[in-house]
């Protein structure tokens, strides 16, 4: 159970990409859809493949989902694209990370996206690591191709196809 709710912290904060669509910037709705985790280091430290193939998150308007295992966890989150590097707010909602905010960094490149978090939520990383013995977390997605997947955003609200 411990690795589980490691996973969902380290997973929410890996989806803080939630695009609002209020936002003029590009970034905003090339942030939506869904994703998988394909590489993740907390804390200096490679998670383990069976934890990194059991994540999958869904990003849209503002909001992620991210199912990790049998856990779901919630929330909103704000991009600044206008920042270099560019940053995303994270706030639980629903689930193990709900009342809790994480700052992170991130880089989008066609398909793959790059997050950096300090899960601790004091301070926006300044470079995309993960040192040993720091709160930081730094996550590999790769966009799923398939439009189905069974994460919610919402209760009874299926994600959109």
């Amino acid at each position: 159970m411990r690795h589980v709710s490691l996973l969902v912290i380290v997973a929410t904060a890996s989806i803080g990409l939630c695009a609002d669509e209020k936002s003029s910037a590009p970034d905003s709705k090339a942030l939506n859809g869904a994703w998988v985790l394909t590489s993740g280091i907390r804390g200096g430290e490679n998670l383990p493949d069976e934890i990194v193939k059991s994540i999958h998150l869904y990003v849209a308007n503002g909001k992620y989902s991210v199912k990790a295992g049998d856990v779901l966890d919630q929330g909103t989150c704000k991009v600044d694209p206008t920042k270099t590097p560019k940053t995303l707010t994270l706030e639980g909602t629903e689930g193990p990370n709900k009342g809790k905010t994480m700052l992170g960094i991130y880089e989008l490149d066609k398909d793959t996206l790059k997050v950096c978090y300090d899960l601790s939520g004091k301070a926006f990383p300044e470079r995309f690591e993960s040192k040993p013995k720091t709160p930081s977390f730094l996550a590999t997605y790769e966009r799923l191709k398939s439009k189905k997947h069974p994460i919610l955003l919402g209760p009874n609200t299926k994600a959109k196809e």
